[in-house]
């Protein structure tokens, strides 16, 4: 069985989240919409649910919108923004996921203004040059990640946000899509206007998400033909998915101090060894980061190529995000911090999770081991 290193790309499901939803699989029926005594035991259902997510980044559960992942929550956040102030001015950083950076060359195209914020050679935006643009620009809108899919890289939201609103500037959305569950996040302490979530990061199911929303913020759906979700996201409510996502960010939220001190310590103990290789990259190191990402680079060895090899040998890893794993050019985050095209293209992505071992770690370096000492002298 292969060990599964690949957590930032998806999780597996908590076992108690499975539980939890199973009955609304097998035996409930019918409609949240719906006034009879099962759409009324549905609505209960979907709105603890909603509760749940809301307290695990201290939001109101009103603000709450379910949607069917992390995707659609960043494209209604932007999109619907986009609709109620056409013409608008959109900021956000070089290296946000693509479900940000596609709408936002959209919104271009429609008319509005886009800038995008500078990192640095460690990942993270480089703040003074961030204000500065800021200022000078005074977007409407500012959507900076809490933390990077690809290096880990925590980002100053809060420091951003503050910032903005403090000189009556715009307003802030974070996708913190790759934070819930591996870090603290609350919502008014970053000070954010609007904040992404999806489950499956997480070990909810797949397939839903929510935006946390302020009323005010953003009123014009994505999608309408009905009133679910306050009229804010028509469609039938998926249920069992629903609930699950609430457990999981129960479970989030109460697991979250031993999530991390475990995931801290593997993946501590993962890089040290990794260092022993000579000539090794580990991005955004210098960096405070999500406890259990790893983002590395082996000289003369070209990612996929070792993301192949490592998958005959029985090892889960990524070459960059999962939404671009098909694409050849380097990655897009790399880019941005002025890494080497050569160095980034040899980009490999470990993301632990709780089931993973030291064990696993010193069978996957004894691997590594095993594959560069494969390679032709001169290339070592």
């Amino acid at each position: 069985m292969s060990i599964y290193l690949d957590h930032n790309a998806s999780s597996p499901l908590h076992p108690e989240v499975l539980d939890e939803m199973l009955p609304f699989l097998k035996s409930s029926h019918g409609n949240a919409s719906s006034l009879h005594q099962s759409g009324r035991f549905l609505r209960s259902a979907i709105e603890t649910a909603r509760s749940r997510v809301a307290e695990l980044v201290n939001a109101s559960p009103e603000d709450v919108i379910f949607t069917s992942g992390g995707t659609e929550a960043n494209n209604f956040a932007l999109k619907g923004f986009v609709e109620m102030s056409p013409e608008s001015s959109l900021m956000s950083s070089q290296i946000e996921h693509a479900s940000v950076l596609h709408p936002l060359e959209q919104v271009k195209l429609a008319g509005c203004v886009t800038n995008h914020l500078p990192v640095t050679t460690d990942g993270i935006i480089d703040i003074e040059a961030s204000l500065l643009l800021i200022q000078q620009h005074s977007p409407d809108l500012l959507s900076v990640q809490m933390a990077n899919n690809e290096t880990g890289v925590i980002q100053p939201v809060e420091h951003l946000a503050r910032f903005a609103h403090g000189n009556g500037i715009c307003l802030v959305h974070t996708d913190a899509t790759q934070a819930i569950g591996k870090i603290a996040v609350d919502m008014q302490q970053l000070d954010v206007d609007m904040m992404t979530l999806s489950g499956h990061k997480f070990q909810g199911p797949q397939a839903v998400g929510a935006l946390i929303t302020r009323a005010s913020t953003v009123k014009t759906p994505l999608l309408s033909g009905g009133f679910q979700e306050s009229a804010r996201r028509a469609g039938t409510e998926n249920v069992a998915m629903l609930v699950g996502f609430g457990k999981a960010a129960q479970l989030a939220a109460i697991k979250l101090q031993e999530r991390q001190s475990y995931l801290i310590e593997l993946r501590r103990y993962f890089e040290q060894q990794l260092a022993e290789i000579p000539g090794v990259a580990i991005f955004g190191a210098n960096s405070e980061r999500l406890p259990n990402t790893s983002f590395f680079a082996i000289p003369f060895y070209h990612g996929e190529t070792l993301l192949m090899q490592l998958d005959k040998a029985g090892f889960e890893l990524a070459s960059g995000s999962a939404c671009h794993s098909e694409v050849t050019l380097p990655s897009h985050v790399l880019s941005a911090m002025g890494i080497d095209e050569d160095l980034a293209l040899n980009a490999v992505r470990v993301s632990f999770g709780m089931e993973n071992t030291r064990q696993q770690v010193d069978k996957l370096i004894a691997t590594l081991n095993e594959l560069i000492n494969q390679l032709p002298a001169v290339m070592r």
